[in-house]
């Protein structure tokens, strides 16, 4: 990862500033890896940072790292946070002091203090694009590396959105300072560039992209359920009644009484 880190910014005039040959201890790049490596281990320590690596296989090297980044959570209490609050300018020079002085004798202290000084003054350029919003309550990518035998595959789009899916968890937003080769990656994906500025002679711009709730999807409309045909009886015809002749049996005669001397008294 320090190797990786290192080769990547190897070029840039931050870097070249930040590392100049006139205090080289060690040939070549020692210095910087034993820098960056001293960073990282204290990195990893940090529960606040998330570290990230992408790994290929390579023909007669095997596995090897090809893309690493360093994303910072937001920090416990950021509500209340304030950087060096309460703090009178005396105390604020005395705590940089002390600071400086744990560099290293290769890392030139005075480009390194420049560089804090732009980018505070990018930051306070863009104060009022976040809104009121505290940055230490957001989630920030500190730092991004690609080998370049493996770029313009995806590599970085990758890392990028491992920490925009954990911001959308956490609904919280995202601020980056990125040179010009990550900007327009991340427009992208969505940032948007609010401050310009330079770091020691490199373009630098502020990327904010603030948690947007994800639209929850319209109910879809109650379907009727769909019937079984229905059968409808035919209406059955009334018929007209057809009158049926009933035999009626007629009875003999009965004598009149007094006829043929049949009496009808006893």
């Amino acid at each position: 990862m320090a190797a990786l880190d290192v080769a990547a910014f190897l070029d840039s005039p931050m870097h070249k500033a930040m590392f100049p040959k006139r205090l080289r201890i060690k040939p070549g790049i020692q210095d910087q890896l034993e820098w960056n490596i001293l960073r990282m281990r204290r990195g990893l320590a940090d529960a606040n940072l998330h570290h990230l690596v992408v790994l290929a296989d390579a023909p007669e090297e095997g596995e090897i790292i090809v893309g690493c980044a360093e994303w910072s959570a937001p920090a416990a209490g950021a509500g209340e946070y304030e950087e060096d609050e309460g703090k009178t300018a005396e105390e604020k020079a005395k705590d940089m002091e002390l600071r400086l002085a744990r560099l290293p004798p290769f890392l030139d202290k005075g480009a390194l203090l420049d560089a804090n000084d732009e980018v505070m003054e990018l930051i306070e350029k863009s104060k009022e694009a976040f809104k009121g919003e505290n940055r230490h309550n957001m989630w920030t990518l500190n730092s991004i590396s690609v080998d370049g035998d493996y770029r313009g595959i995806g590599i970085g789009k990758m890392m990028t959105r491992w920490g925009m899916d954990r911001a959308d968890e956490d609904k919280k937003g995202i601020w980056i300072i990125s040179s010009s080769l990550g900007q327009q990656l991340y427009k992208s994906l969505g940032f948007k560039q609010v401050a310009e500025g330079s770091r020691l002679g490199e373009p630098q711009y502020l990327m904010l992209k603030f948690h947007e709730p994800k639209q929850e999807p319209a109910p879809e409309p109650d379907l009727v359920p769909e019937l079984e045909p229905m059968v409808v009886p035919q209406p059955v015809p009334v018929l007209e009644p057809v009158p049926v002749p009933v035999p009626v049996s007629v009875p003999e005669a009965i004598p009149e009484p007094g006829l043929n001397g049949v009496s009808t008294t006893a």
